[in-house]
């Protein structure tokens, strides 16, 4: 038997200042709302029956009246047609006196429910015999569903919750937590996970949980458009989740290898290659060692490419000496044995005297480049 309907947002961030922009920072505070009313364009044009929005609906608690307003203007539109929206403050926009949601115009939309509390606690919709556990983001050490359990009424079950998953070794300690465990006891069909900037898969057991990333780009990622996802439940069956991309801007960095890119003109002919006007591009060039990069004009490479993207930006590491690199070459070598000794120069020194060795690696290594490697 078909279930409700969902569509489950997160991490939308509207009013985020953008300063690593610089002057496009404004443009992209715009583009962020934009993106949200095409989130809920989407919620009416596909018939859901809930907006789940699981956290940083606003990038900070107090976001104003006009943002404010402007919010409550779009979730009304989905009150109108009867379409719930429920929301879990998150780590940027907390319950706070005063704040987003103490009071004000989405307190006046009757299908608008804010988890206020710092415990799951239900919130029952009677016409989809559905019900919701959420709570706001306040808590911190712990497991936040640790003994949480959904009861088996209503027919459909859903949380959210804006956390951290614990992954050992990897993610051990944040403002509020989950882990793989209490998701599986929890007894629901769908979790909607907000805090974590990128798509995720954290279903576990019989219960499917989602990170579903920002809508719309805010920061250095893996070149993606914003995602929300729709999620159909069924009796029966395992929650079905759908990514649907409703981002406009994609920011990405890459890192380069000079000396693979086939020289000046072919680095040129890679990065235009990915030229975007709606992409913020950070490439990162390293191993600049050969003489046809010797006083090389990258400021000039820079303004050049910089019209093709929303943002360009090119950082060069002339000296870049990761370990990779330095085992690359056997230390039997005299490439080998000149690299370890300026990798331990290079350590030892800083400002002016750490430019000079990196001047110095880049002639000796420049000047090797042509030479038969021997023992």
């Amino acid at each position: 038997m078909p279930g409700p309907r969902l569509l489950h947002t997160a991490d939308v961030h509207l009013g985020a200042p953008f300063n690593f922009l610089g002057k496009r920072g404004r443009e992209q505070r715009e583009q962020l709302r934009a993106t949200f009313n095409r989130v809920v364009d989407l919620a009416l044009t596909s018939q859901v029956d809930l907006l789940i929005i699981a956290g940083d609906l606003f990038h900070a608690p107090y976001p104003g009246a006009g943002l404010l307003g402007e919010v409550a203007y779009q979730l009304g539109r989905l009150d109108a047609e009867g379409i719930w929206t429920v929301i879990a403050p998150g780590t940027h926009d907390p319950p706070l006196a005063r704040g987003a949601y103490d009071g004000g115009p989405l307190s006046s939309l009757p299908h608008v429910h804010v988890f206020r509390g710092e415990k799951m606690e239900p919130f029952v919709i009677e016409g989809l015999d559905l019900v919701v556990y959420g709570m706001a983001s306040h808590r911190e050490g712990g497991d936040a569903l640790v003994g949480f359990r959904a009861g088996g009424r209503p027919r459909w079950r859903v949380g959210v919750v804006h956390a951290s998953v614990r992954i050992p070794g990897r993610v051990e300690d944040d403002c509020m937590m989950v882990t793989g465990e209490s998701i599986a006891a929890s007894g629901l069909q769908y979790l909607a996970l907000g805090h974590w900037h990128s798509l995720a898969d954290h279903s576990r057991g019989q219960v499917t949980a989602y990170y579903p990333g920002p809508p719309e780009a805010l920061g250095v990622g893996d070149g993606e458009r914003g995602r929300v996802l729709l999620v159909e439940l069924e009796e029966g069956e395992r929650a079905l989740v759908k990514p649907i991309g409703v981002g406009r801007r994609r920011f990405l960095q890459v890192d380069l290898d000079a000396g693979e890119a086939g020289g000046p003109r072919g680095l040129y002919a890679r990065i235009r290659e990915m030229a975007d006007t709606d992409l913020l591009l950070k490439v990162n060039v390293h191993r600049t060692w050969g003489e046809e990069w010797v006083g090389f004009p990258w400021d000039e490479m820079e303004e050049e490419l910089a019209p093709l993207f929303f943002r360009f930006q090119l950082r060069v590491s002339p000296a870049s000496l990761g370990l990779r690199e330095v085992e690359e070459f056997p230390e039997s070598t005299v490439i080998g044995r000149f690299l370890r000794l300026a990798r331990e120069e290079m350590a030892r020194r800083e400002g002016e005297e750490l430019l000079v060795a990196e001047e110095a690696l880049r002639l000796g290594l420049a000047h090797l480049a042509g030479e038969e490697q021997g023992p």
